[in-house]
């Protein structure tokens, strides 16, 4: 009974964790409010507090510095900040998730996830992130830790839950088609083989999930249905 007990936890913490990895986390704002979602944009799924959001235990949205996170608050399903006044692009980093997989596995995973609304800033604030190379257009370069990232796999959500792949050149830059007016939501996924971290939380790849939200008041008019 108690090993029968003790595999149903372990199968319950790696449902979660296996969802954490494949769902995304994206900002989207309100005025003075940024709210953050987890789930999936193309299928208009929002996890819920008291479900699989609880999962998101520690992320930190901020308008400028990483280290002066905004204090949040837990909503039915999303997590939401106030904004100062005058804060332009919003950004959030969640990098207290549990590595996923067996402990000592050499396939052991650490995610962290990142998120950015807005496009006016011309700057990176995170380790991976896309950058507008004009402010509010809708060329962008993919950054990571300072450097671009070439030839790399982005999907594209328009507001008519419109999904488009594409793919950074080889200076790292994407250009967006942005024919609906809405939300568009981008992603990308970028693993690496570099261990890390100690005991329990040691791992052996490490993965960063990036999206970019952002908004256009011109366009092809869509109701969602």
């Amino acid at each position: 009974m108690r090993n029968g007990l003790s595999m149903l936890l372990a199968t319950a913490m790696m449902t979660l964790a296996s969802t954490a990895i494949a769902h995304q986390l994206w900002l989207e704002r309100d005025g003075d409010t940024a709210r953050l979602y987890f789930g999936e944009p193309v299928d208009n799924v929002r996890e819920r507090t008291g479900a699989l959001l609880d999962r998101i235990t520690g992320p930190r949205i901020f308008a400028t510095d990483p280290a002066a996170a905004l204090p949040l608050t837990r909503r039915e399903d999303h997590i939401a900040a106030a904004l100062p006044a005058g804060t332009r692009d919003v950004r959030m980093i969640e990098d207290t998730l549990a590595p996923f997989g067996r402990p000592g596995a050499p396939d052991r995973l650490r995610a962290v996830m990142l998120a950015r609304e807005g496009r006016s800033e011309t700057r990176a604030a995170m380790d991976l992130e896309f950058v507008p190379v004009s402010a509010n257009g809708n060329e962008f370069t993919l950054m990571l830790r300072g450097q671009p990232l070439p030839a790399t796999e982005v999907t594209l959500v328009a507001p008519p839950r419109w999904e488009r792949k594409l793919r950074t050149d080889a200076q790292g830059r994407v250009s967006f088609e942005t024919p609906w007016a809405g939300r568009y939501v981008a992603e990308v996924i970028h693993t690496e083989n570099t261990p890390g971290g100690t005991g329990d939380g040691a791992y052996a790849r490490l993965r960063q999930v990036s999206t970019l939200s952002f908004t256009v008041s011109d366009g092809i008019a869509w109701t969602a249905r």
